[in-house]
């Protein structure tokens, strides 16, 4: 079994969407300055905040999102759930797209295996794979417009942070910097 299939298949057996939907309730009540002191808090971006679930084979890692990126509106949050939802199609041994996404209840949440820090040796293999995972994006029209950020869990690395998923047609919004500076780090010149 490869080790891609085996995180998958732990990250199935842990996941139990009732166990999430309750989770999901409990942080709803709340405000996003009262979802730091909760004990699962694991950390923030611009866009969402991650919180660790304790689950069998596994921990997994729920990425709830915040109002800045809600409020983007139905139109981009429709095109960003196209985006996500092509991701997860894509047959591409390094690439591994969200594990589940949860739309409603005025939530929006990803799921994803809780990663570690890389270890040495996937440091020295995640800017092929990233250029691979990159390529896969870019031939079904997609892009991931920030700076990855990558985690490992039973010797597989993979993206965490897919907040910035759009069309190749819709990453206009980003500077060409920015987009220069990730495709760099994506290793695409």
């Amino acid at each position: 079994m490869s080790r891609e299939t085996n995180l998958k298949s732990m990250f199935y057996t842990a996941y139990d969407a009732s166990m999430i939907a309750s989770f999901l309730a409990r942080v709803a009540t709340k405000r996003e300055q009262e979802r730091r002191a909760m004990s699962e808090f694991l950390g923030e971006g611009t866009h969402f905040q991650s919180f660790q679930m304790a689950a069998t084979p596994i921990s997994l890692a729920v990425n709830v999102a915040k109002n800045t990126f809600t409020q983007k509106g139905d139109a981009a949050i429709g095109r960003w759930k196209a985006a996500i939802e092509l991701a997860r199609s894509l047959e591409n041994a390094e690439l591994i797209p969200p594990m589940a996404v949860i739309f409603g209840s005025g939530l929006t949440a990803i799921v994803m295996p809780k990663g570690n820090n890389l270890s040495r040796a996937a440091e020295k293999t995640v800017p092929a794979s990233l250029h691979d995972v990159a390529k896969a994006l870019g031939q079904a029209g997609l892009i991931l417009d920030d700076y990855p950020q990558v985690r490992e869990l039973l010797g597989q690395p993979f993206i965490i942070d897919w907040s910035d998923l759009s069309f190749l047609r819709d990453s206009s919004a980003k500077s060409e910097s920015t987009r220069s500076t990730s495709s760099s780090l994506l290793g695409i010149n």
